[in-house]
């Protein structure tokens, strides 16, 4: 470096003053997040610990703990956005004040907000255990309440969308509103189910979310409908040979007989019926196939069956009745 200072200038040290001043202002940039550009010195320097390096590294993780595709489609969607803002920092410089300030910007958009505030309390779990920083700083943060809007959906409202269902809709979509409502199992697991998951007088279900096994005896009645399991599993059998309980009996689009059932298609089939069936909540959206997971639920709980087994969520409380066994063996429904 030419120490002679230029025309009007003085050397500090080894640099001039208005080198001094540039490196100083970039620091400054770089440390408080406004350095939204990808300047020469990361091209040059090629620094491996900034927020941009580490996203492909951390959708790798997440790919490897076998999630879903929904899952990490949703990470890397929201990542995507994060990148512009944060990615040129190096990781172990993020502070709260830049998480925040991030999701701020989301504020008129509060379950996006959300949804962001998970993925990167995960994205920097993971980075923590990787050992690119020594805290979370996504913890401290808060995002905007979100309520819930959908509305629920009644008995009454069951046995109208029900009924419309089996005088309009082709028998797929009557009999995987029954299975949910016996059930009170997820849209996708009710698409995923086959005639070989019942034997042993049981429907053993190992479910997506969350990976519970729950095995229901085909003899479970749900009074307030007046079916068992088993009358349901019996109504989806048909001229039609097919694995799966849920299926296509005539050609339809692509789909041949036999074939499954996509479970984006039985949701837009309740849809269908529900608004056939005039059925609304007053100041709510309408109730989707997932409330016939939560009625059942209710309805089982109101006649005195453990809706927590059926359900398939883990709580220390029921430790009798639904055990965490870390996923290795299958909870029998009790009757």
């Amino acid at each position: 470096m030419d120490s002679k200072p230029p025309a009007g200038g003085f050397v500090l040290g080894r640099m001039t003053l208005q080198q001094a001043i540039s490196q100083v202002t970039e620091v400054y940039l770089h440390l408080h997040g406004k350095m939204q550009k990808k300047r020469l010195i990361h091209t040059v320097q090629s620094a491996p610990d900034r927020v941009s390096d580490w996203i492909p590294l951390y959708l790798e993780r997440v790919k490897a703990r076998d999630v879903k595709t929904e899952t990490l489609a949703v990470a890397r969607r929201y990542l995507v956005k994060v990148e512009p803002v944060l990615g040129h920092l190096a990781i172990s410089v993020i502070t709260t004040r830049h998480i925040a300030d991030y999701l701020a910007t989301l504020a008129g958009t509060p379950r996006t907000q959300q949804a962001t505030r998970s993925v990167l309390l995960d994205f920097f779990r993971e980075a923590i255990a990787a050992g690119w920083r020594a805290d979370n700083p996504v913890a401290p943060t808060r995002s905007e309440r979100v309520e819930t809007q959908r509305g629920r959906l009644s008995l009454e409202h069951f046995k109208a969308i029900h009924r419309w269902s089996a005088a309009n809709q082709p028998a797929w979509a009557t009999r995987a509103i029954e299975l949910a409502i016996v059930t009170a199992q997820r849209r996708a697991d009710i698409a995923a189910m086959l005639f070989s998951q019942t034997r042993d007088g049981h429907l053993w279900i190992e479910q997506g979310k969350g990976g519970a096994k729950v095995a229901i005896p085909l003899g479970l009645r749900l009074d307030a409908v007046g079916l068992t399991v088993g009358d349901v599993v019996a109504r989806c059998r048909d001229g039609v040979l097919s694995r799966y309980l849920v299926h296509h009996t005539a050609h339809t689009g692509r789909a041949k007989p036999g074939s499954k059932v996509r479970d984006t298609t039985i949701g837009q089939a309740f849809a269908e019926a529900r608004d056939a069936a005039g059925v609304t909540v007053k100041g709510k959206t309408p109730p989707t196939f997932h409330e016939l997971r939560s009625l059942s639920l209710r309805l089982y709980h109101d006649q005195g069956i453990n809706a927590q087994a059926l359900a398939g969520h883990k709580s220390a409380d029921m430790t009798s009745v639904y055990r965490d066994v870390r996923g290795d063996e299958w909870v029998k429904v009790s009757i």
